[in-house]
């Protein structure tokens, strides 16, 4: 009987040795995300109207700074309506978000710098137990396409 509690323990000890280091994963990295570097021929105020517009039109929040700020940040672009929270957290598959800094290259040009993190859901259970992981974003959230939709925004095109 005392042998039979003692191997009990042993296994029960090892079970729980075995879930706490499957716990204590490494953490996952932050993704490197899509990013595009360009001078558009616009001054600042002109490329930052036309960045709060194309975010907004795309369904991004975009958090703004003070007026002197260099960047534009969004949080998670809006999927659903009101339950966005419960996509995000849930049962979304893929999320985005947009940063922008914005540098004056004299009077008439403005330097772009437009980089796009894109997650997506990792696991056999992904939407609601899988955990977001990086991918390469998708065409219409690139850094590309938003540069586009910019440069169409102030007639660059």
């Amino acid at each position: 009987m005392r042998h039979t509690a003692c191997m009990i323990r042993q296994w029960v000890f090892l079970i729980g040795l075995l879930v706490l280091t499957g716990c204590a994963a490494a953490p996952q990295p932050q993704p490197a995300g899509n990013s595009q570097d360009v001078i558009l021929e616009a001054p600042e105020a002109q490329v930052r109207a036309a960045f709060v517009r194309v975010l907004t039109n795309g369904g991004y929040e975009v958090e703004r700074g003070a007026q002197d700020d260099s960047a534009i940040r969004t949080d998670y672009r809006e999927e659903i309506g009101i339950y966005n929270w419960l996509y995000r957290t849930q049962f979304g598959v893929n999320r985005s978000k947009v940063a922008v800094t914005l540098t004056p290259e004299g009077e008439t040009a403005t330097r772009v710098t437009v980089q796009v993190w894109y997650e997506g859901k990792s696991g056999e259970w992904m939407p609601l137990t899988g955990s977001w992981v990086p991918y390469d974003a998708a065409l219409p959230q690139s850094a590309a396409n938003t540069i586009r939709l910019v440069k169409n925004e102030l007639g660059l095109l």
